[in-house]
């Protein structure tokens, strides 16, 4: 049981340092050697703790993979899906991303993509601008129609 104790004990600070998901704990858990019955019973203690709480990560890694990487929904959910988090938690987890300002990063990364993209061919000027928006995860809709709007802006701006 000592053993177990130095475990959960390690666990604890390890997800005393930043969000975790379960699925992570577990990985990291494997990593270190635990044994697969112990690594169980860890879980169950950091979740009645509340190290472990997936609505809390699903919020939290939205919101700062949104607002520092500027990170579109598509991305993030793929991340999260990728991370095994539930889809109801993973909407719970969107909700914390406004729209109003989610549609100016949009605007604002598809602005400074036109500032540096040649517009001599139309057709491949449109693309480049939303391939950059579309990869970072952003909705292709979205995408094309603050593009057109922008470009309709610019060309009534000259």
């Amino acid at each position: 049981m000592k053993e177990f104790e130095k475990q959960l004990s390690r666990m604890r600070r390890w997800c005393a340092l930043r969000e975790r998901c379960e699925v992570e704990t577990r990985i990291h858990a494997n990593n270190l050697g635990f044994p697969q019955e112990n690594i169980e019973k860890i879980l169950r203690h950091l979740k009645s703790e509340q190290f472990l709480n997936e609505e809390r990560f699903a919020k939290l890694y939205a919101g700062s993979k949104f607002r520092y990487k500027h990170w579109g929904r598509q991305r993030i959910i793929g991340e999260l899906r990728a991370r095994q988090i539930p889809e109801k938690i993973i909407q719970i987890g969107l909700s914390e991303i406004d729209e109003k300002e989610y549609r100016e990063s949009v605007k604002n990364l598809v602005k400074h993509k036109i500032e540096i993209t040649d517009p001599s061919n139309e057709l491949l000027f449109k693309h480049r601008l939303a391939k950059s928006a579309i990869g970072k995860g952003y909705e292709a809709d979205l995408v094309h129609e603050v593009i057109d709007e922008l470009i309709k802006n610019k060309k009534a701006g000259q």
